[in-house]
């Protein structure tokens, strides 16, 4: 005469822990109940094997952002951004700029006929080049 099982276990798993073991209890054709059972009772591992295998899984445990790194992307984030409006409204200034004033064609360089008077009109030929006085 066997017994019923009567006591409880509550084992907390994750999402898709819990998806693993049905579907592992409807491949062999068991309850998960009996798959536990089984599991447990046959389990023979060392300490040292469990101790790797909580180091396991704390590494594969989603890892929550530190405030710091959170503080220092907020930070860039808002610098980048910040850097993009001030390029796009220098940009936007340039542009203004270049359509309000007025196309002027290029300034020629003066033609040979055109000479620039002197308005001094002293008699020193020290500021002449070639040694001779101009004959004003």
């Amino acid at each position: 005469m066997t017994t019923k099982p009567s006591e409880r276990i509550v084992v907390f798993v994750t999402p898709a822990q819990k998806l693993a073991i049905s579907k592992t209890a409807d491949t062999l054709g068991i309850s998960v109940s009996e798959l536990m059972r089984r599991a447990v009772l046959n389990f023979n591992a060392t300490s040292e094997q469990i101790k790797v295998a909580g180091i396991v899984d704390r590494l594969r445990a989603p890892k929550a952002p530190d405030a710091l790194s959170a503080a220092l992307k907020s930070v860039a984030e808002k610098a980048a951004a910040r850097e993009a409006r001030e390029a796009a409204a220098s940009a936007t200034k340039r542009a203004a700029q270049v359509r309000s004033v007025p196309h002027t064609p290029p300034v020629s360089d003066a033609s040979d006929e055109e000479v620039e008077h002197d308005t001094d009109h002293g008699d020193d030929a020290s500021s002449l080049t070639d040694g001779t006085r101009s004959g004003r």
